[in-house]
């Protein structure tokens, strides 16, 4: 048995992924923003968490090298069913290899915070259990359970509350943990208005990820950045 939590990063390609900005962002714009947010995430979590196992489920081998240039292992999918779908699948491949818990982190944090995702890993109670992130629209942006596939996944509006109710019928312990960086996700038009505000209003000087997704998102296609990102083997 694997004591440490397989950390699970579900990515859809980049040219599907963030659809729900279509009316918003230009298709170039989408795929580069969600480009950078995997690239970020796959970097953060090799570089801050390297004594855990990383998953990363997607359907696009393009992915699926980045991946495993930062590190990671890859859980290669069919077709990309959708997110619920990708954390049964990682649940059940991380049960098989003997891992106690899995912990779920989609790949479009706006801020990830070293600080809160340890937080979030020493919550961890005695199997079974789950431990609920919310994001601010209600949904799911971290899900930590024990063992992996400890209730069935249910991502999508209103989804905390679910897998809460969920977890409380199955009999598992489970805590609704709410983390201030970990609630803010990019996916929707709201989600980008409240990246302008946190720049605008930022106190001292604006961190310059916050800046390079915001370019990412308002630069004029043809002229977007693309600054190289580090992999760690």
């Amino acid at each position: 048995m694997t004591e440490q939590p397989l950390i699970v990063i579900p990515v859809k390609a980049f040219g599907l992924a963030k659809s729900r900005l279509g009316n918003t962002l230009s298709p170039d714009h989408r795929s580069a923003l969600a480009q950078r947010l995997c690239q970020r995430t796959l970097h953060f979590f090799a570089r801050h968490f390297p004594e855990h196992d990383r998953l990363v489920v997607t359907a696009s081998p393009a992915i699926g090298r980045l991946a495993q240039a930062h590190g990671a292992m890859v859980l290669e999918e069919a077709a990309a069913d959708g997110l619920s779908q990708a954390a049964d699948r990682a649940a059940e491949w991380a049960r098989r290899r003997g891992y106690s818990a899995q912990l779920l982190v989609p790949a479009d944090i706006v801020q990830l915070d070293e600080g809160e995702i340890r937080r979030l890993l020493e919550t961890l109670d005695a199997a079974p259990c789950a431990v609920i992130c919310p994001a601010s629209d209600g949904g799911t942006n971290a899900l930590l359970t024990s063992p992996p596939d400890a209730l069935p996944f249910r991502f999508g509006p209103r989804s905390a509350e679910a897998h809460r109710e969920t977890a409380l019928r199955l009999g598992l312990s489970c805590q609704v943990l709410e983390l201030t960086h970990l609630r803010f996700d990019l996916d929707t038009p709201a989600d980008l208005d409240t990246l302008d505000t946190l720049i605008r209003h930022h106190g001292g000087e604006t961190p310059q990820e916050l800046k390079t997704l915001w370019k990412l998102c308002t630069t004029p296609t043809g002229m977007m950045p693309w600054p190289a990102w580090p992999t760690t083997h």
